[in-house]
């Protein structure tokens, strides 16, 4: 009773989540409805509701892979007709165009980075544009083109662009991060404009010129000519005369030795300098080729992590096999074979939306492959091609390692081409994994034979 009253309260939380997030999208608040039904999701992975909105929200903001990993995991927990994701999916699948402007969005969009991590923001701009053209809801295009106009000081394309985002996405943390930090060096470009205008102040007595710099005042006199007579014109004549003989003398001699010292302390100064610079120099020199290997090393990385440099990523061929899968276009082997490109270890770097589709694909399409490859061994057997039954067999027991059938046939077929050893091996698996099986038997007296 306990435990039922503890799936009762996960369950209404969960749907208390689901109904928060549908307020949420209500508003466009769909950030804010992501969080909401990716916490109900985590506690009822099986809410129907709430995953294919998830969908729904992420189709929104233009992210229409995280849309399709949504509504076929519902289409796996809920296989009834009225399942919405059915409809949802049937409406992307009749149009195979809209399915190949999606990959075409994600590959301009990854041009777009790299061209961002160079600093072409020119061509970044250029690509964005055309990104947004396709998909016009795709919110982190618009984000990464803010930024651009903000590195470039075009504050205010930085913000319209971060206006049309959150028509989308209204309460998005990141553009409106954006929009504070936009706003704000607005305001100081306004406030800094008014700065520097002078004015003519006039007080009694005086005439006096100010002008603000800044946030002070400076307050500057208009000097007049002063009336002079005769003697005022001898007593200068006379003040110049002593001053030149003294200058002449006394001062001028001291000075020029001043000077002639001061020189001879910058030119040593000036030359140690250009040696110490002279040798930077001869090292910068000496270590620039290194420095050209590593820049064009992290290009070569950054393009592989891109997937600009012509190579596909595992997010590649995880679009083409699920969109194959569900347009109908590509059949359960070369869903496969798509699916093999992906190693273990990039499978379990990806989120968890990414490994639940991988799964989803191999488990639906699997059924079809393993019987295509058993037939296949079944053929070569007939035909006495035991080399060519053992690789079919062991391609359709990767697949299914809990088949006792497949593991037998295997087995059969390294005994037939004379590897004893080998179908030994086997058979003493089958006894030891299915034991309580009519192959497990079997497969004791065949061991018993041959010993």
């Amino acid at each position: 009773m306990e435990n039922e009253g503890l799936y009762t309260k996960i369950v209404y939380r969960s749907n208390y989540l689901y109904n928060e997030g549908l307020k949420k999208a209500k508003v466009r608040d769909l950030s804010g409805a992501v969080i909401c039904l990716r916490e109900s999701l985590s506690l009822n992975r099986k809410n129907t509701n709430a995953r294919n909105l998830l969908g729904l929200v992420y189709f929104e903001m233009g992210e229409v892979v995280q849309a399709l990993a949504q509504w076929i995991i519902s289409r796996n927990n809920d296989t009834s007709k009225d399942n919405p994701a059915l409809y949802y999916m049937d409406k992307i699948k009749s149009n195979q165009g809209k399915l190949e402007a999606i990959d075409q969005t994600l590959h301009k969009y990854n041009q777009a980075l790299q061209y961002t991590y160079q600093g072409s923001y020119d061509l970044a701009i250029i690509q964005l544009k055309k990104v947004l053209s396709i998909n016009e809801r795709l919110i982190p295009a618009y984000q990464l083109l803010a930024l651009i106009y903000f590195q470039t000081e075009e504050y205010e394309k930085s913000r319209r662009t971060i206006i049309r985002g959150l028509r989308i996405d209204r309460n998005n943390t990141k553009l409106l991060e954006y929009l504070a930090e936009v706003d704000e060096i607005l305001a100081q470009i306004d406030a800094q404009s008014q700065d520097g205008k002078k004015k003519n102040v006039t007080k009694p007595g005086r005439e006096v010129m100010s002008y603000e710099s800044g946030m002070d005042t400076i307050i500057q006199p208009v000097h007049e000519k002063e009336r002079s007579g005769f003697s005022s014109i001898i007593n200068i004549i006379i003040g110049i005369i002593v001053g030149v003989a003294a200058c002449y003398f006394l001062i001028l001699p001291a000075k020029i030795e001043k000077k002639t010292t001061e020189f001879d302390e910058k030119y040593i100064e000036v030359s140690d300098k250009l040696s110490e610079e002279q040798a930077l120099h001869n090292q910068d020199l000496a270590t620039l080729d290194e420095i050209t290997i590593q820049r064009d090393e992290l290009k070569k990385e950054l393009a592989r992590a891109l997937g600009t440099d012509g190579n596909l990523r595992p997010e590649d061929y995880l679009i083409k096999a699920a969109a194959g899968h569900i347009g109908g276009s590509l059949s359960s082997e070369e869903v496969m074979e798509l699916l093999e490109n992906i190693k273990v270890e990039d499978k379990n770097d990806k989120s968890d939306d990414f490994k639940t589709l991988y799964d989803l694909l191999i488990g639906n399409a699997s059924p079809e492959v393993i019987n295509s490859y058993v037939e296949a061994a079944k053929t070569a057997m007939k035909s006495n091609d035991y080399e060519e039954a053992i690789a079919q067999y062991e391609k359709a027991y990767e697949l299914d390692v809990s088949n006792s059938d497949i593991l037998m046939s295997l087995a059969h077929a390294y005994r037939q081409n004379g590897n004893i050893e080998k179908a030994n091996e086997l058979y003493r698996k089958i006894v030891s994994d299915f034991p309580d099986t009519q192959n497990a038997q079997d497969a004791l007296e065949y061991i018993s034979d041959e010993e």
